[in-house]
């Protein structure tokens, strides 16, 4: 009987001893992948805030030409105003003819509708009779005035093409 309970208690030994040992070992295996996890986790957040710097360097970076370009622009823009009344002459007649044709050009008053003009963007026989009396006319409209219009309408364009051009850069940049 003594040998039974050697032998008994050896395989409750052995029994606590694999189940400490195996309880001991997924105590380790989960420690060690938490580990892991974080340290994946830590290096995916630092590669996430690296490339986040690097865009908003290069939207910071684009935001600045864009902003160099349109003070560039405004003081252009203020210098050409300065130089309408020297380079305009009061003798030079405007007519209605010349300032609708302009507006036109401009999309400036323009229907929107595909009726107000042919599929050659000539004007509708409507709209070339009501028109033909009064081309000739002089307009109130100066060359001063077509000037600081061209110089606003210009500056607006050119502004546009600067900020189009940025943000192309600025996704050619980002998606590289």
């Amino acid at each position: 009987m003594a040998l039974k309970n050697i032998v008994f208690g050896l395989l409750v030994t052995a029994f606590f001893c694999f189940v400490g040992g195996y309880g001991y070992g997924q105590h380790n295996a989960n420690e060690a992948h938490e580990a892991l996890r974080a340290e994946s986790i830590a290096a995916t957040e630092q590669s996430l805030r690296h490339e986040f710097e690097r865009q908003l360097s290069q939207a910071n970076q684009s935001v600045s030409a864009l902003r160099t370009q349109k003070a560039a622009l405004a003081k252009t823009i203020s210098e050409l105003e300065k130089r309408i009344a020297h380079v305009s002459r009061p003798d030079c007649p405007i007519t209605t003819g010349f300032v609708s044709v302009y507006n036109r050009a401009i999309g400036a008053g323009v229907p929107t509708t595909d009726a107000a003009a042919g599929a050659d963007r000539a004007p509708s026989a409507t709209q070339a009779a009501h028109s033909s009396g009064h081309d000739t006319a002089l307009s109130d409209v100066n060359q001063q005035d077509i000037l600081r219009h061209v110089v606003d309408y210009g500056g607006q364009c050119q502004a546009i093409a600067a900020q189009l051009n940025q943000l192309i850069d600025y996704l050619q940049a980002t998606t590289q």
